[in-house]
């Protein structure tokens, strides 16, 4: 039995137009590369702060996801990221909106958590801080849009982690470049947090993908933990309520929770979600089709 979980997700969506193409080879490769280095630090004993940034930050910087260096222009022919993070051991969260120049929009994310008054920063304030945060600043250059096709499809390369340690600690982290060819200025759940993301060490943690006005609209991320808290559910249970609700309100999207007890879930209502866990029983899964 591991001391530890941890589950990824690099978003979902229609991924079954990619079948044939490597692409979901590829994807899942990746995946499980980063799935077995993030456990090795695990087993170190590395905090899952550190994990889970670290683990957003290698799919932030492989191309492979709408986040990071694969996001695509927004309407206005620009860059627009968002990333949260939050520590569910005093309920401490990061969140920036709007970053245009940052390599690892999670880093800064990261340092509105542990060295501001904020929760939740936007615009150019968030680009200022990127030396202080350790983040590179990138040109438009730098950006290589991973999807050029499919805006009419339910699509996002959201990129996501959630990491439970042998300390206890539950960290939560995600970061997305959005859906595809947003509308400029538009923010998602991504850096919402309550909504994209949420951590609580006594019951669990979560990061969301998909169309985020629907997670948005449910308050999706608290409202699967507080249905572990008062309802007494399991990840699987919880996740497929709220997952259930917002198939009903016609959204698109997944999931990937873990709880206290290191049990995960990842659920999803499209044709695919890239995913890879490892639960507190040593059971691992690396995926991205439909196959749930």
């Amino acid at each position: 039995m591991a001391t530890f979980a941890l589950a990824l997700h690099g978003g979902a969506g229609d991924l079954a137009r990619y079948r044939g193409s490597g692409r979901l080879e590829e994807a899942e490769i990746f995946m499980a590369t980063l799935l077995e280095a993030m456990a090795g630090r695990l087993r170190s004993g590395t905090s899952a702060l550190d994990v889970a940034m670290i683990s957003v930050e290698a799919m932030e910087d492989s191309g492979l996801f709408h986040a990071g260096r694969g996001s695509s222009p927004t309407s206005n022919g620009l860059i627009e990221m968002d990333a949260s993070i939050m520590h569910g051991r005093d309920r401490k969260a990061g969140a920036i909106a709007v970053a245009r120049t940052l390599k690892n929009p999670i880093r800064v994310a990261r340092y509105v958590m542990e060295h501001t008054p904020n929760v939740f920063l936007a615009g150019q304030e968030v680009d200022d801080l990127a030396s202080a945060a350790g983040s590179d600043v990138v040109g438009k250059d730098y950006f290589i849009p991973c999807d050029d096709v499919g805006a009419w499809l339910p699509s996002s390369g959201t990129v996501g982690a959630v990491i439970l340690d042998s300390y206890g600690d539950i960290v939560a982290a995600t970061s997305t470049g959005g859906t595809l060819r947003k509308r400029a200025g538009r923010i998602g759940d991504t850096p919402v947090i309550g909504a994209g993301t949420y951590a609580d060490n006594n019951y669990g943690g979560i990061s969301c993908t998909g169309v985020g006005e629907y997670f948005l609209r449910t308050s999706a991320a608290s409202r699967v933990i507080s249905r572990i808290e008062h309802l007494g559910e399991d990840p699987n249970a919880a996740a497929e309520g709220i997952m259930n609700e917002i198939t009903t309100m016609g959204g698109h999207g997944g999931m990937i929770v873990v709880d206290k007890a290191g049990r995960v879930a990842m659920p999803f209502n499209t044709s695919g979600m890239y995913r890879a866990s490892i639960d507190a029983m040593g059971t691992r899964i690396v995926a991205s089709s439909d196959v749930k």
